[in-house]
C-alpha cells in the first residue's frame, strides 16, 4: 500500500474513534478503510453499541474486545476471517452479527453462546454445515446462510421458535429435519438453488409460513397433498424441471409460465421488508439511522483529513 495513503486512513481512523469517544457515541462505522487489525482505539469506546468495520482485511479480533460490555450489534462481512473468533462465546450480549463473506468454512460450536442473538448472517463463507449448537440461539429471529455447501439441515434447528426469516439458498440441501414444521414462527423460507426433488411434507406442518422460495432445484412434480396443507403460503417453483401436462395448477403456486402472478405475490405481502427479501439481498446492513453518528459527524471530521485514492503513487 502506499505509505502516504496508508498514514491517512489510519489518521482518518483516528479521528473518526477520538471523535465517537469524546462524545459517547453508540455508533462506529469504518468500512473500506484497508484496515488489516482491529483498531484497538475502539476499545476505549465504553457506550459502543453498534460498530461496523466491514469491506477490510482483518482476521481476528483482540481478547480485550470484551470490554465493550454495550456492544450488541456487529459487522464484519468482507474481512478475511478463516475461523470464527474464539472471543466472541464472551460476547454473549450481541443481538445482530454479520459474518458474511469471509472465508470461515466452519461455523464454531462457539456460536451457541451468544444466546442473546436475534439475527444472525453468514452468507458465501464456504460452510459445509451448520453446527448443533444453532440450536441454542432460541432468540433467533433471522438466519442467513446463502451461497455456502451446506448439505444437511440439523435438527436442532426445529428450537428456534422464534425463527421468523430462514435463507439456505445456494447450498447443497436436499431435505430438512423431521422436525421442521417445529418452527412455529418461520413467515419466510428461502430454499432457492439447491437439490431438492420434492418439497418435504414437514414444511406444510409450519402454519405460519407465507413466502417458499424453491427456485432452482430439481423438482419434477407440483405435490398436490403438500400444496393443499398449506394454502396460506405462496409458493414460488420457477426453474424446475416440472412437467405439467396433466397436472392440477394451483392459485398459490409460481412456476415458469406464470410470470404474471408474481407482481401479485410481492405486492399481497404485508411486510415492508419482504422486496429485499425476495430480491435475495446477499446481507444486512446494519442500520444506523437512531444511532449518534450520523454523516454529517463523519464529514465534520474528515473535512481537516482529506481522503487519498488508495491509487495515488508517490511522485
Amino acid at each position: 500500500m502506499n505509505p502516504v495513503y496508508d498514514f491517512i486512513q489510519r489518521n482518518r481512523v483516528l479521528a473518526i474513534v477520538e471523535k465517537a469517544q469524546s462524545s459517547n457515541a453508540r455508533n462506529i462505522a469504518l468500512e473500506d478503510f484497508d484496515l488489516t487489525q482491529f483498531p484497538s482505539v475502539i476499545l476505549n469506546c465504553q457506550y459502543l453499541y453498534h460498530l461496523n468495520i466491514s469491506h477490510n482485511n482483518i482476521s481476528d479480533l483482540p481478547n480485550d474486545i470484551v470490554q465493550l460490555k454495550n456492544l450488541q450489534h456487529l459487522s464484519l462481512e468482507y474481512n478475511n476471517f478463516t475461523s470464527f473468533p474464539t472471543v466472541f462465546k464472551n460476547l454473549t450480549q450481541l443481538v445482530s452479527l454479520n459474518l458474511s463473506h469471509n472465508p470461515i468454512k466452519v461455523l464454531s460450536r462457539d456460536v451457541g453462546h451468544l444466546a442473546s442473538l436475534e439475527t444472525l448472517w453468514c452468507n458465501s463463507c464456504c460452510l459445509t454445515e451448520l453446527p448443533n449448537e444453532i440450536g441454542n440461539l432460541t432468540k433467533l429471529e433471522t438466519l442467513g446462510s446463502r451461497h455456502n455447501k451446506i448439505c444437511k439441515i440439523p435438527d436442532t434447528i426445529s428450537s428456534l421458535k422464534n425463527l421468523t426469516w430462514l435463507t439456505l439458498e445456494d447450498n447443497s440441501l436436499h431435505t430438512v429435519p423431521p422436525d421442521f414444521g417445529d418452527l412455529e414462527s418461520l413467515t419466510h423460507l428461502n430454499l432457492n438453488k439447491n437439490n431438492f426433488s420434492y418439497i418435504p411434507f414437514a414444511i406444510s406442518k409450519i402454519k405460519t409460513l407465507r413466502y417458499l422460495h424453491m427456485q432452482n432445484n430439481e423438482l419434477f412434480s407440483v405435490p398436490e397433498r403438500v400444496v393443499l396443507a398449506m394454502p396460506q403460503a405462496k409458493i414460488n417453483l420457477q426453474n424446475n424441471p416440472l412437467q405439467l401436462d396433466n397436472e392440477k395448477l394451483f392459485p398459490n403456486v409460481i412456476i415458469t409460465g406464470q410470470e404474471d402472478n408474481i407482481q401479485d405475490l410481492v405486492e399481497d405481502d404485508s411486510d415492508s421488508s419482504s422486496d429485499d427479501w425476495d430480491n435475495s439481498v446477499d446481507s444486512s446492513d446494519l442500520n444506523y439511522s437512531g444511532s449518534d453518528s450520523s454523516e454529517s459527524d463523519i464529514e465534520e471530521v474528515l473535512s481537516y483529513i482529506p481522503k487519498l485514492s488508495k491509487y495515488v503513487t508517490p511522485s
